[in-house]
């Protein structure tokens, strides 16, 4: 049989085995709810701009087709864009913009050429802003606005995280026009 002192001992022991389990289970629960909470994230979204010029665009007095130069805007609003003229746009975007440009990036586009433009994105990018500068700019329609894909919510308690796909954004350089043709994005996964 076992003495007093021996059976206050080991229920002590029992007891502060118990309250150091439950203390740990307590610090864990508390360390995995914080961390849940402050890992949620964006992941900017990818994207592609696919330009394409018709053999017709961009006109010039006799009616033969001319290069024309293409910028596309990354930006946070559209709002100051689609108020901007033309030559205030062209002359210097990054002071005519201000904090709604994230970049941009011109292109020459020649009579029936193609020219793709691949972005990481930005978590801040909602639109891009297309112009186009025409010959006749009285007579077309120069600017574009399109919406971006959203960025994509992340969290590190995932088992994995894919990448977001790049989603394609055809546009059609006209005659005297720019416009969206078609919107597409894998559907697989990887």
């Amino acid at each position: 049989m076992r003495s007093k002192t021996e059976r206050i001992t080991q229920g002590a022991t029992w007891r502060t085995f118990a309250l150091a389990r439950a203390g740990l289970a307590l610090l864990a629960g508390v360390l995995l709810a914080s961390g849940c909470a402050s890992t949620a994230s964006k992941m900017a979204s990818p994207y592609e701009i696919a330009l394409t010029a018709d053999k017709d665009v961009n006109p010039d007095v006799h009616g033969r087709p001319s290069p024309v130069q293409i910028t596309v805007y990354e930006m946070k609003t559209s709002r100051t864009f689609e108020e901007s003229d033309f030559f205030t746009l062209h002359g210097d975007a990054r002071q005519a913009l201000g904090e709604e440009l994230i970049q941009a990036e011109q292109v020459i586009l020649r009579p029936g050429e193609s020219h793709t433009i691949r972005r990481e994105g930005d978590v801040n990018a909602r639109v891009v802003g297309i112009v186009a500068a025409f010959r006749d700019l009285e007579r077309s329609q120069w600017r574009l606005v399109a919406p971006l894909p959203v960025p994509q919510n992340t969290n590190i308690y995932k088992i994995w995280q894919f990448s977001p796909n790049p989603e394609t954004i055809h546009i059609g350089v006209g005659k005297q026009d720019i416009r969206v043709t078609d919107r597409e994005r894998s559907w697989w996964p990887f």
